[in-house]
């Protein structure tokens, strides 16, 4: 892995004129042996590194400060097909990553500062609720009514956002263990049977015997699994299909939840697990638009990763991946 060219700029990034670089290993200049190992696999095999959402990121610490940068490893090819080298491409996003900083900062002050009233407001309106209906006429009573259920929707979305700024701040904790899919499973079923059944729907598990057990915390995994299955209840009509399958594909279980509901229009899909966003239409009150990007976060934290494929009118599958058993301490080396 030996420099063959370098600009100004990129040597100005590791504090190095281009001369010194010249002739150089890659670490010697680099210094980071993830970058490193990045390079190797896509000069050894000739095509771009396959790198994981976050994974494509560069830090460099200077001076009591950091600069954040998102890099791209490209392999350069000849008319004969021969790969002579690769091209290390890096982007300045150290101002978009002080933005995000400083929104999830706010974020959390905010809902932590409105968890408060909003606990004070749903207790007055519970009590409200118990002891004031005798009292009020039909109108009263739905406009009572509809602001508990206002309440309800805003606490959800307030601790939506606690629990995305925790994550985004790395303060989630795991606790891993052994465990078998289909114990995760069952509990996410057990979760929204009630749902299904009220719906008149039919719920359809695909789970073979020998499937192997996985690494994971089975309280956020059983989280992402009735989130999967409240969303395909909620954009599936009465009387609809759900399908929720586990299988091995090689070192990793996936976990899959279909439905023939409405689907996911084509604009929206690459964006489905950003933050709040929606897609319109289902029979019942959407959500905070938050769940799919908490399921996205949790899946990473476990080195797995959550993927979409939808057509319009035809249905939904949502499946994610997550690591074949194996010690807690073994996931993050």
């Amino acid at each position: 892995l030996i420099i063959s060219n370098i600009n100004p700029k990129a040597a100005a990034i590791f504090k190095v004129s281009p001369d010194h670089a010249m002739g150089k290993h890659v670490f010697e200049v680099v210094g980071d042996e993830r970058l490193c190992d990045f390079i190797r696999q896509s000069l050894e095999s000739g095509q771009p590194s396959n790198l994981r959402e976050g994974d494509d990121l560069f830090t460099v610490k200077a001076d009591g400060s950091s600069q954040y940068y998102q890099f791209s490893i490209v392999p350069m090819r000849t008319p004969t097909a021969v790969s002579p080298g690769v091209v290390l491409l890096m982007r300045d996003i150290t101002r978009l990553h002080e933005l995000d900083r400083l929104k999830s900062e706010f974020v959390m002050i905010a809902s932590h500062e409105l968890r408060t009233p909003l606990t004070s407001i749903n207790l007055a309106v519970d009590l409200l609720r118990e002891s004031a209906p005798a009292k009020l006429n039909d109108r009263e009573r739905e406009l009572l009514d509809a602001c508990h259920e206002d309440v309800q929707r805003l606490r959800a979305l307030v601790n939506d956002l606690l629990d995305l700024s925790r994550i985004e701040a790395g303060k989630l904790e795991l606790d891993f263990e052994t465990v078998a899919p289909g114990f995760l499973i069952d509990q996410a079923v057990a979760v929204m049977k009630p749902q299904v059944e009220s719906k008149k729907m039919e719920l359809n598990l695909d789970l073979p015997a020998e499937l192997p057990e996985v690494t994971a915390d089975p309280n956020k995994i059983v989280w992402v699994l009735v989130n999967l299955l409240a969303n395909a209840v909620r954009y599936t009509p009465a009387g609809g299909h759900i399908a929720l399958k586990g299988e091995r594909v090689g070192s990793q279980v996936h976990f899959s939840v279909s439905d023939d509901g409405e689907g996911v229009p084509y604009e929206l899909q690459t964006r489905i697990f950003d933050k709040f966003v929606q897609v319109k239409g289902g029979g019942s009150p959407g959500g905070s638009g938050l769940g799919l990007t908490i399921c996205k976060e949790i899946v990473r934290a476990h080195r797995g990763a959550i993927w979409l494929d939808s057509v319009p009118g035809q249905g939904s599958t949502f499946t994610f991946a997550l690591p074949l058993a194996q010690s807690p301490e073994e996931i993050f080396t």
